[in-house]
């Protein structure tokens, strides 16, 4: 084999490559576009203490997405107080917006989420986690819904 056919083998390996890239970021993009996400959240049952939350991330296909949280736990009184009954509680909501879309990094696919402040973060997508819709890890369950995002 010369030189040539090494060159345009090369080329045409990183021009599938990139195109094979860009294609699943369109399928993934095509199939998060208008789902929603919905995490919960609990503590170990092996705690004295309860807490538990559940959040909502709605992916529009404008790149919006909005997210809701809603949390809460409870603390029990420990033996050294004069009360054992003695409970601390709290409760928290949040409501968010910003942008959203699918990058491909080195093979790995990633969700970007850009913040209404303009903060970027970064999260991994198991796309095997993502076509069978639910799992867990650890104490939060995971239900990936297509099409059921709650958008504007």
């Amino acid at each position: 084999m010369n030189r040539f056919n090494i060159l345009f083998f090369a080329l045409l390996a990183s021009t599938y490559s990139q195109v094979n890239a860009q294609n699943n970021v369109e399928q993934l993009t095509n199939h998060i576009n208008g789902s929603q996400l919905v995490m919960y959240s609990e503590s170990s049952y092996l705690s004295d203490n309860v807490a538990s939350a559940i959040t909502y991330i709605d992916f529009c296909p404008n790149g919006r997405y909005s997210y809701s949280y809603d949390g809460s736990y409870t603390v029990k009184g420990t033996q050294n107080t004069s009360n054992r009954n003695n409970r601390a509680y709290g409760a928290g909501v949040a409501e968010k917006q910003g942008n959203w879309k699918v990058v491909e990094d080195q093979g790995s696919y990633y969700l970007e989420i850009t913040d209404y402040l303009g903060a970027k973060s970064f999260y991994p997508i198991y796309i095997q986690n993502l076509m069978a819709g639910k799992w867990k890890l650890g104490n939060t369950t995971y239900v990936f819904s297509a099409g059921s995002g709650q958008c504007n």
